[in-house]
């Protein structure tokens, strides 16, 4: 069961990476070919997930994958996202270590991407305005992450918590494109923070603002639990096999298949807390550990190579 008493409650802890050792209308996707001028700006807020705020960041490991008999094309949830054995993560590595030019090609049908998603609620977008004040999900890759994860555990300055519903800062979105990709490098958070809006209104803490938040994020978020791992079913199941069969050498013979798509144990229900304690958002003083090695979201997106350093227009959004 949800408590939606945690919503007011949240610790950067839930949102730090762990130590090594909905339908297309609410769907957030800045395009830069959507953008004036090829530019798309945009200002959104990050929501916590009123059904689990420690998932409030989606995250998984995924992989397109083509059968070569067909063409048939599915994209694949790897079981190595919740620490499952993986045929998938298995091959990709035994092809890519091989001396073989052949087999280090034939890893490319086993490339996995780590793909995110959370939800943002739109501040401002003149490029569809009829989406402001609407919480939607982002689905987004390993740059926008990163920037989160510089806020949440910063190498200088004070942490901060951009899933805060009263203290979290505007997130200014600035897509643009390069070599025929979107690219986020001056996509940032705004200096000032700004308190969750709901019917153009500023949300202050009192009690009767509570019931109002928790009502609004219950009604009107997307369900983010479909952008968390999907257990492999019959149907995936055989058709990763079938991929298998088709394009590796002797590959009727890898098996353990079923075991690889297990499904994860099933995540503790989080604790109910006071109402008088739901204003407290404790700040952790240990630094969690250095991320992990993680690749792209998106063919689409530029957000595997790192950002660059670059300028950012300070006169993008005039927003308080």
């Amino acid at each position: 069961m949800e408590n939606l008493n945690d919503i007011f409650n949240i610790s950067l802890d839930d949102f730090k990476e762990p130590e090594k050792g909905g339908g297309s209308r609410s769907v957030f996707k800045p395009d830069s070919k959507g953008g004036k001028e090829g530019v798309y700006k945009a200002v959104v807020r990050f929501i916590p997930w009123h059904k689990d705020v420690k998932k409030s960041i989606m995250k998984k490991w995924s992989c397109w994958m083509t059968n070569p008999a067909n063409n048939e094309s599915m994209m694949v949830d790897c079981p190595s996202t919740v620490g499952k054995k993986s045929v998938i993560q298995d091959l990709y590595w035994k092809f890519k270590k091989s001396d073989s030019v052949a087999e280090q090609k034939l890893a490319e049908n086993f490339s996995r991407r780590q793909k995110f998603a959370s939800l943002v609620q739109i501040i401002k977008d003149d490029n569809n305005p009829d989406n402001v004040g609407k919480i939607m999900v982002w689905p987004y890759g390993v740059k926008i992450f990163n920037k989160i994860q510089a806020e949440i555990k910063p190498e200088f300055g004070d942490p901060h918590n951009p899933f805060d519903l009263f203290e979290g800062k505007p997130f200014l979105v600035h897509v643009t494109t390069v070599a025929g990709y979107n690219n986020y490098d001056n996509c940032r958070f705004a200096t000032e923070k700004m308190a969750i809006v709901i019917d153009g209104a500023k949300m202050e803490k009192t009690a009767e603002n509570f019931e109002k938040i928790r009502k609004f994020l219950e009604t009107e978020s997307p369900d983010l639990g479909v952008y968390d791992f999907q257990d492999w079913d019959d149907r995936v199941d055989n058709f990763v096999q079938e991929v298998i069969n088709n394009s590796v050498p002797g590959g009727r013979a890898v098996s353990s298949l079923s075991s690889a798509g297990s499904r994860p144990a099933a995540t503790p229900q989080i604790q109910s807390d006071e109402f008088e304690d739901m204003m407290s958002s404790p700040t952790p003083s240990k630094p969690a550990s250095s991320l992990p090695d993680i690749k792209s979201s998106s063919v689409n997106d530029l957000d595997d190579l790192g950002s660059s350093s670059s300028s950012f227009d300070d006169e993008l959004y005039d927003l308080l």
